[in-house]
């Protein structure tokens, strides 16, 4: 399947800020561009928001990606551009062990086996030879444009979220719908609640069953 049709089941963010509003029972927009009132600014921003705290929340599967990088010979650190957290460094089957930048000393220099990291920034010890190196991990683009490509958050009518079908609907829409109506006193409230909490769960359920921790997500 490509990727356009792929794009074409998934839920806008126009689509999701229209369902939020469907379920508040408030007038729908006839269009993005038309979006000016500030409490309809707030829905959009807490669809991000959502996005964001769940997608950070955990190491989900369909965020992990490898990205292989050259060390030149005699070099010791390389600027990468991938917006990310390392989970892990390898050359070939060899796996760096992972130091605090303060522990990287220059007469270190006879060792090739571990590294650190600031920023975008990768740093080991200097080698006699040039190394490509693996580096696994986790993405912290949590959005797509209409081509699929990715990027930090949702902005336009037409980007999506890089959430899973099915569950990026209801985590989006359900997830908003409680921060808008922040008061567990409210009539729906503890439905939204419920709705967005099973399709976290579901989630949680379709992935792989080899991860240590749980998500750790507030919610309500």
């Amino acid at each position: 399947m490509s990727t356009q049709s792929t794009m074409q089941i998934r839920p806008t963010y126009f689509e999701i800020f229209t369902k939020v509003l469907n379920e508040l029972s408030w007038r729908e927009v006839s269009g993005f561009d038309e979006i000016e009132k500030s409490e309809h600014k707030r829905i959009l921003n807490l669809i991000n928001v959502t996005n964001s705290e769940v997608l950070s929340s955990y190491i989900w599967d369909f965020q992990i990606e490898k990205k292989e990088v050259v060390v030149q010979k005699g070099e010791s650190n390389i600027l990468t551009d991938f917006f990310g957290k390392i989970i892990s460094v390898w050359e070939g089957s060899k796996k760096y062990k992972y130091i605090h930048p303060t522990m990287l000393k220059p007469d270190n220099n006879s060792r090739c086996d571990y590294y650190s990291n600031i920023g975008d920034l990768i740093i080991s010890t200097p080698a006699n030879y040039e190394r490509k190196l693996s580096v696994i991990y986790v993405s912290e683009l949590y959005a797509l444009d209409k081509d699929g490509q990715k990027k930090v958050k949702m902005e336009k009518s037409d980007d999506t979220s890089i959430l899973p079908m099915p569950y990026l609907e209801p985590i989006l829409v359900y997830g908003t719908l409680i921060k808008v109506k922040a008061n567990p006193s409210f009539a729906k409230f503890n439905f939204w609640r419920t709705l967005y909490y099973n399709a976290i769960t579901n989630l949680r359920t379709s992935g792989p069953k080899s991860f240590e921790d749980a998500p750790r997500i507030t919610f309500g």
